[in-house]
């Protein structure tokens, strides 16, 4: 697996250069998007949200309740296109089970539900069709944390995921502290990679795989401020 990640790395960094990735997938249902796009939702049954969007990067259908790690700073839209399903954008005090792509809310109670949703309401909220609702979010340095989105159908408790709003960091992939990124700080990261140092671990999960690659791959690209 490292061997082949490595490859991939060496491979893309040649060909593409510096080529900007707005979303990475960091995980089997993570995806961090650092630009700002629209999230058109729809929905499996009463099961899962299931999200698409596009950026430059590619087109993303249908990913089944994905944790979207964002950027404070940029615009998000959320444009729900279901038809029995209200969305909602609420904070971590929201009591939530299960891990990325299989969260649960574990409360039935619309008291708790609006007891944690962000402020004001009406803005964190997106009803379905046929009313043309949606929510435009712009968080800020300050909203840097942990979110929960879910259904505001209170039996459709499975329809739940995590949003990661992630401050500017000064330049992640600098592994060699120099300022700038070239050569060295790709060297660095290929060394770091096969040691298993904790410097490769893009993607904060203990693992080393493509992942991480695709991870350093969009810090580099994405360069120094």
């Amino acid at each position: 697996m490292k061997t082949k990640a490595i490859s991939t790395l060496a491979t893309v960094l040649i060909a593409c250069g510096a080529a900007q990735a707005d979303t990475t997938q960091t995980g089997p249902n993570n995806y961090t998007v650092d630009e700002g796009v629209t999230f058109t939702l729809l929905s499996q049954g009463s099961s899962n949200f299931l999200i698409s969007w596009t950026d430059d990067s590619g087109t993303f259908t249908d990913i089944a309740d994905p944790t979207l790690t964002l950027s404070s700073g940029q615009t998000y839209i959320f444009d729900n296109n279901t038809f029995s399903h209200p969305f909602i954008i609420t904070d971590d005090t929201l009591p939530v089970s299960g891990t990325d792509g299989d969260f649960t809310r574990d409360t039935a109670k619309s008291t708790v539900i609006f007891g944690a949703a962000l402020e004001p309401l009406a803005d964190f909220i997106a009803e379905p069709e046929p009313t043309p609702d949606f929510i435009s979010w712009n968080p800020s340095e300050s909203d840097a944390g942990d979110y929960f989105y879910t259904c505001l159908v209170l039996s459709h408790a499975g329809m739940t995921g995590k949003i990661v709003i992630e401050a500017p960091t000064s330049c992640p992939a600098d592994l060699t502290g120099e300022g700038d990124l070239n050569f060295f700080d790709v060297s660095a990261f290929l060394a770091a990679f096969a040691a298993g140092d904790p410097a490769a671990d893009f993607t904060n999960d203990n693992m080393f795989n493509f992942f991480d690659v695709s991870a350093f791959l969009a810090a580099f690209s994405a360069g120094c401020p």
